[in-house]
């Protein structure tokens, strides 16, 4: 899909109406990421009205670096795990929302995670706390070609050692361990991932043959989504009710009409 040339911004967004609920709430968002419209009102709103949760993350649209190009992922609604954060879909971090309290539960980002800083965050929280995805699309993330996703090579070494850090704690591992097959499955997917930024094709096929003897429908979903291999053929299917062509020049208007 095509959308209006855009640039780069900051988010803006009109939080005044949250005010009362806002206090406690935070959110991670870095100035190459920007919120939709009713990030906000959806993301706060949910947190407002269930105390049972402490994390919400709405779904996210991907712009390209023409900042023109975009897609959509696609819309969930599932209550959010540690196991599913890992094997399911991880929050991202541009959509997510939680409460201030899990700092002081499970401490901030940690400077021993080089890489997924917030997916560690997410993962020790959710030892403790109720997630759930909004099946809304409330943040933008634009590629770029400095971006970290693309270029880290610590990926593996940092999410092994959030895994086996929490295990070797016994405050997390008493309430969450992942199963044996789950471990092996993540860690050949994260290798798999670490193999593709450094653009070794031998051990990327080696290790996509390998997943593909033994993995569950959640790696095999993996594998399509990444690009290891080809997405299966289905019939089209219907657009999820809340789907909507996503507005990015919205936070433009606003600085213009404010100006």
């Amino acid at each position: 899909m095509v959308a209006p040339p855009m640039r780069r911004s900051k988010s803006f967004a009109d939080i005044r109406k949250f005010s009362g609920g806002l206090h406690g709430t935070l959110a991670i968002q870095s100035s190459d990421d920007f919120y939709l419209p009713d990030a906000f009102g959806l993301s706060i709103g949910e947190l407002m009205q269930d105390s049972s949760l402490g994390i919400v993350s709405g779904c996210d649209v991907y712009v390209q670096p023409d900042r023109a190009t975009f897609s959509c992922s696609q819309l969930d609604a599932h209550e959010i795990t540690p196991r599913s954060l890992l094997l399911r879909r991880v929050i991202p971090q541009h959509c997510a929302f939680f409460r201030r309290e899990i700092l002081d539960q499970v401490g901030g980002l940690r400077s021993c995670i080089a890489e997924g800083a917030e997916i560690d965050l997410w993962y020790r929280a959710l030892h403790f706390v109720q997630g759930r995805f909004l099946p809304y699309h409330t943040a933008a993330y634009q590629f770029h070609a400095d971006q970290r996703t693309l270029k880290g090579d610590r990926w593996y070494e940092s999410l092994t050692r959030m895994v086996e850090s929490c295990d070797a704690d016994k405050r997390f591992a008493e309430r969450f361990r992942l199963e044996e097959a789950d471990r092996k499955e993540l860690y050949q997917r994260w290798m798999l991932q670490e193999a593709q930024r450094a653009g070794d094709n031998e051990r990327i096929a080696s290790l996509t043959t390998a997943l593909l003897a033994q993995s569950s429908d959640e790696t095999r979903s993996f594998l399509a989504l990444h690009g290891f291999i080809p997405k299966p053929t289905r019939p089209p299917q219907p657009l999820h009710p809340n789907h909507r062509v996503p507005d990015l020049q919205w936070c433009m208007r606003g600085k213009r009409s404010a100006a």
